[in-house]
């Protein structure tokens, strides 16, 4: 992974949409699609991750987006840019775009908030978690002994709240599952992922203070050991105080 990103990063909290008819910004086989959700809260996250979506391909920009930005296009140009995914094309990965330019693009959400990421011909996954504070039985089924002892020393060393912390390792494995490579397992294999963080880790603090997801990211180093097998991937991570974004270029282990 070079320095950056494929292309921008946007995030789209749903709530904003409240009151005003954004179903109208969709295609016609995206609103078959929307109208397919019966949870309010699904619905309104799915509606903000197409919307995020077609924003960053219209603009190119990344940032937290308003009503305002959303104004920024026509209805038409909303209406002619398309996210749809296809199991032939690229792992499946959605892409985004019109008759004229396809691009691939991941999708995340959680609690509402949606987030959409560009890519520049390669697969890319993204993940967007709330930090909340879990049980003792879930951070001790969830994560190994190494991960588990990260979290304290980051806690005593940066000063990284071990909520924050957990959800970043979360986060991480819930991006790998979304790449070629880790397609295979589920959620059921978290406890056998096993994420060491080698180097990057020094600005987190700077990502756990934040009031707002600038659509920048910092860059962490690490090792994921499956079994008997470790691979070093480059993590993308961008965040606020209450929220995590991780994303990683679709590596297959295959190639390593």
């Amino acid at each position: 992974m070079e320095n950056n990103m494929p292309g921008p990063m946007a995030t789209l909290d749903s709530s904003i949409l409240t009151g005003r008819n954004y179903e109208n910004f969709l295609s016609p086989r995206e609103r078959e699609q929307l109208a397919r959700f019966r949870a309010p809260l699904r619905k309104s996250e799915w509606l903000a991750g197409r919307l995020a979506a077609k924003y960053v391909f219209l603009s190119e920009q990344s940032g937290t987006i308003s009503v305002e930005d959303l104004s920024r296009f026509p209805l038409t140009a909303y209406r002619s840019t398309e996210v749809m995914r296809s199991d032939a094309v690229r792992f499946g990965v959605p892409q985004v775009g019109n008759a004229d330019l396809l691009r691939d693009v991941a999708i995340s959400h959680t609690n509402g908030f949606a987030c959409a990421l560009l890519g520049s011909g390669e697969t890319i996954a993204l993940d967007i978690e709330q930090v909340q504070s879990r049980s003792a039985v879930f951070y001790q089924g969830n994560f190994t002994e190494r991960e588990r002892a990260w979290t304290e020393e980051s806690a005593h060393v940066s000063s990284l709240s071990p909520h924050w912390s957990f959800t970043l390792l979360w986060s991480i494995k819930e991006c790998l599952l979304k790449t070629p490579a880790y397609n295979n397992l589920s959620l059921w294999h978290m406890p056998l992922l096993d994420v060491r963080v080698v180097s990057g880790e020094d600005n987190l603090v700077q990502l756990q203070s934040g009031r707002e997801i600038s659509g920048s990211f910092l860059f962490l180093n690490v090792e994921v050991t499956d079994r008997n097998t470790t691979v070093p991937h480059r993590v993308a991570v961008s965040g606020r105080h209450d929220l995590v974004v991780t994303a990683i270029r679709g590596v297959d282990r295959r190639a390593v």
